[in-house]
């Protein structure tokens, strides 16, 4: 039976008093005037349910693999009037969140962040195979309300989005894991008009709460470019900037400078692939912490009847430490697949597995996860 803590009844009480906020802010703009020009709102309410099995490497608790929403088909009907649709495409701007790279973390990242030598017998826990904490299995319930503002100038190019996001993690077999991230962000973005190109700018601050107490804090400066070839064809770059303070003091701090490079291409009326390659460097107050890592994700999302997608995604990351005796090098795979089916077009659902392996040049280090997942999202 899951045990519910008092720190996790004040998360969820913190969480509930944000939806219900976020709800009579959307009523009030229910009433604005329709026009690109002013002010835009959307959120999102999401749960999942995560099932792992075979655990010896923790499970993703970003977003998980970038399928193809059913929106991005296109909608079947093409005679709406030409209002509607302009109202329809302006209200579909971007989550801020998007061009943050890697800023959500992992609970295997939380175990090799939150101490050097955790365990205190003298041996960097990069390289101690017994340092790792392992189970049979672990389940666990995610829940995160996102808000976004969009503010577009008389000139309709220029706009300005603002974005808040919180997200909780709460474990039934390890409670250490439990966490709450928060994070906001506010920035530019350039779209002239009749040109295929969009230009945007951020800054965002995201922190992390595990055991009810501050364990990481993030500033991250973001620029993103992306070019619309065509209908089919969409080329976009990215660069955020991270200064990474970890507050336990036997954790080392750290800057991250991570690259994206993405593809979207729909092959089909039916069928969208997506590609994205992101380099990624670490500099470390720890040198021994420093790494280069390198990974792509490929997607393939495929259209089914009754408003359904079918998706299969696979995932490929490098890791060097380049100042650890003896070095380390991890190479990190996963595969997933997920049924998506929407009930309009705020309520849809997802259903997936994901399998994820570590092969690691150090002994002991190898380790693999299977989970199964149920989410749900609402839209408004």
């Amino acid at each position: 039976m899951v045990q519910f803590t008092g720190g996790y009844m004040r998360r969820s009480a913190l969480f509930l008093a944000l939806v219900a906020v976020g709800f009579g802010f959307i009523g009030e703009q229910a009433a604005a005037a329709k026009s690109k020009a002013g002010h835009k709102f959307k959120g999102s309410i999401q749960t999942q349910y995560r099932s792992n099995s075979n655990v010896s490497i923790a499970a993703s608790s970003n977003g998980g693999f970038d399928f193809a929403d059913p929106g991005e088909f296109g909608d079947d009907e093409e005679d709406q009037p030409d209002d509607d649709s302009e109202d329809e495409e302006d209200d579909s701007f971007d989550d801020d969140f998007a061009d943050i790279d890697d800023a959500e973390y992992d609970e295997d990242e939380i175990e090799e962040d939150d101490a050097i030598d955790e365990d205190g017998d003298g041996i960097d826990d990069l390289i101690d195979p017994n340092a790792d904490i392992r189970v049979d299995k672990e389940s666990r319930f995610s829940a995160k309300f996102a808000l976004t503002h969009k503010y577009t100038f008389e000139n309709e190019e220029w706009s300005w989005n603002n974005g808040v996001r919180f997200s909780s993690d709460t474990h039934q077999q390890r409670d250490d894991l439990d966490k709450f991230n928060y994070a906001f962000t506010t920035g530019g973005e350039y779209a002239p008009k009749g040109s295929p190109h969009k230009f945007k700018s951020a800054i965002s601050y995201v922190t992390l709460d595990k055991d009810n107490n501050k364990f990481v804090s993030t500033f991250i400066v973001s620029f993103g470019y992306s070019l619309e070839l065509s209908k089919r064809l969409s080329l976009g770059a990215a660069y955020n900037y991270q200064d990474k303070n970890i507050t336990n003091p036997d954790a080392p701090d750290a800057t991250v400078d991570t690259l994206a490079f993405s593809a979207d291409f729909k092959a089909s009326a039916n069928d969208i692939f997506k590609l994205k390659i992101a380099p990624k460097f670490e500099d470390s107050t720890k040198v021994t912490r420093d790494t280069d890592a390198w990974g792509y994700e490929l997607t393939y999302t495929r259209k089914l009847p009754w408003d359904m997608t079918a998706g299969l995604g696979y995932r490929f990351d490098n890791i060097e430490y380049q100042n650890l005796t003896p070095r380390r090098e991890d190479t990190n795979r996963t595969w997933a697949v997920e049924l998506s089916k929407d009930f309009n077009k705020h309520f849809g659902v997802n259903l997936g597995y994901e399998t994820r392996e570590r092969q690691s040049n150090i002994p002991g280090k190898d380790a693999e996860n299977d989970s199964t997942y149920f989410s749900a999202e609402y839209k408004f």
